[in-house]
């Protein structure tokens, strides 16, 4: 037996083309293509409209498919990998996009229109009774609306408390508390969103992220361009440049150590909150990278950090930045953030800035006299912690959430 998946990413599948499928729900998608129990799959991507595209330059479908066909005017299914499908759609809405804010994202997935264009779409590759799968709260609209047999959803972070999300939030709100009434399996990353989404009738299942290790692991680590003026040692940080970064933090600490280059890699979802780094001559941010040359990256620092605020911006996910530094035999600081306990006899766990301070010059020492051993530090890692062993425990729980419902519709 297999299933059929549909699904309504966080990070919809252009944004994983243009920027890497380098996300929780990235990666698991990827998996679930390569598992042998999944049968059809259809991405729903969130519709893009015409501000978007005029504004943010943005196109509205895909650019890589091996075949495509369209669904309607506005729409087109295409084909993406042997069992993939990825479904896109323009909405021609002009102000409601503006005025709404993330507010539309909810208020487009109501849309008969756009319900009716997912129903062709699953007619189309024959999908009955598919297995609803969704990544976020604002995608609950649809629920009961596709014929699903079940619905699953995995929390990747509390949207609540996101920091670059400033607009109304009474719909992501509203769409967590739908989910808690009526998910039939709730997956979670972490300790502390399983506390936020537990409900009467039983528990999240935790699922902390994972990694492919021997994507790290390279024959050869070539220095990257734009990293070969960059003197030695190197502490690297590899994430999102938003609020979360503590700034404060990171000045301090490329003060106290002016010998060492603190070089940032990531997405600029708010450039403005680190330009005041910019100003000290060992902090070097290199902008975003492909996923695919993440690796080289890492194998060239010496250090990989997390210097997040520990009591504000928090967002209460499971950090993907950790495993990775950890796959790519890195030593770790990082502030004490959710989900860095369970690393914390091979990681340093910094409560204030002179520890963070202190933990970084202990393992620049460690590296100076060659008493640090990458492989022990990819040793840490759990044996079951690829994407692909990922997926398929949630694919084992699906499978097992069937059996219950059969079997509790043929005693009624």
């Amino acid at each position: 037996m297999k299933i059929d998946l549909i699904i309504f990413p966080m990070h919809d599948w252009k944004k994983g083309e243009e920027e890497s499928f380098r996300t929780r729900d990235g990666h698991l998608m990827k998996a679930f293509e390569k598992s042998a129990r999944t049968g059809k799959i259809l991405v729903i991507n969130r519709p893009t409209s015409l501000p978007e595209m005029v504004l943010k330059k943005k196109s509205w479908k895909v650019k890589n498919v091996l075949s495509s066909r369209k669904i309607g005017f506005f729409s087109r299914l295409g084909k993406v990998a042997t069992k993939t499908y990825v479904l896109d759609i323009f909405s021609p809405r002009i102000l409601s996009p503006v005025f709404m804010g993330r507010d539309w994202w909810h208020f487009i997935f109501t849309r008969k229109s756009i319900l009716s264009i997912a129903k062709r779409a699953m007619k189309e590759l024959d999908m009955v009774s598919p297995i609803l799968f969704l990544w976020t709260p604002m995608a609950t609209p649809v629920i009961g609306q596709l014929g699903e047999k079940l619905i699953v959803f995995d929390a990747i972070d509390n949207w609540l408390l996101h920091p670059e999300i400033r607009d109304r939030r009474e719909f992501i709100k509203k769409g967590y508390t739908t989910i808690k009434e009526r998910a039939d399996l709730i997956f979670v990353n972490s300790e502390p969103m399983k506390d936020f989404l537990t409900r009467n009738k039983d528990k999240p299942v935790l699922i902390n992220n994972g990694v492919d290790k021997d994507f790290f692991q390279l024959d050869s680590s070539p220095l990257p361009e734009d990293m070969k003026a960059i003197k030695k040692p190197v502490v690297g940080y590899v994430g999102k440049m938003s609020k979360r970064l503590n700034i404060e933090l990171i000045s301090f600490l490329c003060r106290k150590l002016k010998h060492v280059s603190f070089v940032f890699i990531g997405q600029a979802i708010n450039q403005k909150w680190i330009v005041p780094l910019f100003k000290l001559p060992n902090f070097y941010y290199l902008g975003d990278k492909p996923y695919s040359l993440l690796p080289f990256y890492l194998a060239n620092f010496d250090i990989g950090i997390i210097p997040h605020y520990e009591d504000k911006y928090v967002i209460k996910g499971d950090s993907l930045k950790m495993y990775e530094y950890l796959a790519a035999g890195k030593p770790v600081v990082t502030s004490n953030i959710t989900g860095a306990k369970k690393f914390q006899d091979v990681i340093q766990i910094a409560s204030d800035s002179e520890k963070f301070l202190a933990g970084i010059k202990k393992y620049l020492q460690l590296i100076e006299t060659k008493r640090l051993s990458p492989d022990r530090l990819r040793e840490q890692l759990p044996e079951n912690c690829s994407w692909k062993n990922k997926a398929e425990l949630m694919i084992d729980l699906i499978f097992g959430a069937l059996k219950k419902d059969e079997n509790s519709n043929s005693g009624n």
